[in-house]
């Protein structure tokens, strides 16, 4: 069974590839140039030439590496980003159709990205060895999705709108939000909604502690602060969120080129999901 996940999961090629993931690299472009993340430019690279004030997009992976993983006699189990946040999933599920065994590969919509994603894609890689159908490790990734919940704290809100990945509502208060706002993934992962609106970063992530305690996590759950550049903010996230849950595995992640096209630099991102069924996979 082949194991084939989007860029998202932040490991490039060969780091998929030691991980027994196919890695297929998302694209990033500013005006006419183009690069596929991690390959052929760096977060540092491209956060340089965002601040600059270049405005970024996001794409999918490119239609022939795609079909070259699918081009395989075994069954393959494709993880693929939110469905919303990108167009990957619509992609894939139309490239599955040309694959020389349409009926053997599957094409799954996380409904999250970058460290849930990553969960998700190493978890397929053990259950894998454990299942002898995809549909068997499909049915397990499941649980795990529905455990994954996703915070944002945005520098520039604004950058979030022209990106037109908030709900409509949410959009609305990007003129009149001056504090910090906490953005949350909708259930179904396609959007961002917004959460709260507070005064200072502390504030802010006392409410997304306040919002995962109601939420029930456990100490199965992994814990993951992401950011665009921005370190030391992510150390205060992380510490906040270690006190809270001094139990919970954690890690602080670098964010990819595609995600900075979603959260703008200097974004925090906090993420959790629900590592029970395989508790010995290591995120970092």
């Amino acid at each position: 069974m082949k194991i084939v996940a989007d860029s998202s999961v932040m490991f490039d090629i060969e780091q998929g590839k030691e991980r027994g993931i196919e890695i297929l690299p998302l694209s990033v472009a500013i005006g006419e140039e183009t690069w596929a993340e991690y390959e052929q430019i760096s977060s540092d690279e491209f956060l340089s030439r965002v601040r600059a004030g270049a405005m970024p997009q996001s794409a999918s992976p490119s239609p022939s590496a795609t079909l070259a993983a699918y081009d395989t006699d075994e069954e393959v189990v494709h993880l693929t980003m939110a469905s919303g946040l990108s167009g990957s999933y619509e992609v894939a599920c139309g490239l599955a159709k040309q694959a020389r065994h349409p009926e053997r590969v599957h094409v799954v919509n996380s409904r999250t990205l970058c460290i849930p994603h990553r969960a998700l894609a190493l978890c397929a890689v053990e259950f894998a060895k454990q299942c002898e159908k995809a549909e068997e490790v499909i049915s397990r990734l499941q649980a795990m999705i529905e455990s994954a919940h996703s915070y944002l704290i945005p520098e520039d809100f604004d950058y979030l709108r022209r990106g037109g990945r908030l709900t409509p509502l949410a959009a609305k208060f990007a003129h009149l939000l001056k504090a910090v706002p906490v953005m949350m993934q909708t259930p179904d992962g396609a959007r961002l909604e917004r959460m709260t609106v507070a005064r200072g970063f502390k504030k802010a992530m006392g409410a997304i502690v306040e919002d995962l305690k109601k939420r029930g996590i456990t100490d199965s759950h992994y814990i993951g602060v992401s950011h665009a550049g921005n370190y030391p903010q992510a150390q205060s996230a992380a510490k906040a969120l270690a006190e809270a849950f001094p139990r919970c595995a954690s890690g602080i992640f670098e964010l990819g080129p595609a995600f900075i096209t979603q959260g703008g630099p200097d974004c925090i991102a906090v993420q959790v999901i629900d590592l029970k069924t395989v508790p010995s996979v290591a995120i970092a």
